[in-house]
């Protein structure tokens, strides 16, 4: 064997490391200078405007269904407290954006609900969580109408008294 056969190996493999080693550090700083421009430039265009229905089919869906109905992939008749149907009007008008907004960052048990339910305030944006509570009111077709009569609350229980 040659010097010069032991040599063009070394050469070629020493080129080839060092031309992985400068698109290791050239390409991702490329491609994080672009998606950070992509990134201030969507923030700046819709800083105000969260895409509810993207954020709930992502996080919420699992359990309350694509359309808000209890009937997400997660939810089983035997569990202890089901998931709320955010269809159902006659609950979500006795429910305010507060309790809802209140509900969403601290989790079910900060309503004495599920505890299946995570607290999503340390997941989600304020943007996102106030743009969840719009899109819940119109999954239920409803705004919330202050206190609530007794005739109402039979409407979501009819036991109540």
């Amino acid at each position: 064997m040659s010097i010069q056969s032991t040599i063009w190996p070394a050469r070629f493999l020493s080129v080839t490391v060092l031309f992985c080693l400068i698109s290791l550090f050239i390409f991702p700083v490329a491609s994080f200078a672009t998606s950070s421009v992509l990134t201030s430039s969507a923030l700046t265009s819709s800083a105000s405007k969260v895409d509810a229905k993207v954020v709930y089919d992502h996080w919420c869906a699992q359990c309350h269904g694509y359309e808000g109905r209890a009937d997400g992939i997660n939810s089983t008749p035997d569990m202890a407290i089901n998931p709320r149907d955010h269809t159902d009007r006659n609950f979500m008008i006795t429910r305010s954006d507060d309790q809802f907004e209140d509900v969403i960052r601290g989790g079910g048990t900060r309503a004495a609900k599920s505890p299946l339910m995570p607290p999503w305030e340390h997941t989600l944006t304020d943007a996102e969580i106030k743009s969840l509570v719009a899109y819940l009111r119109v999954l239920c077709k409803c705004e919330y109408e202050g206190v609530v009569s007794h005739e109402k609350l039979r409407g979501v229980d009819p036991d109540f008294k």
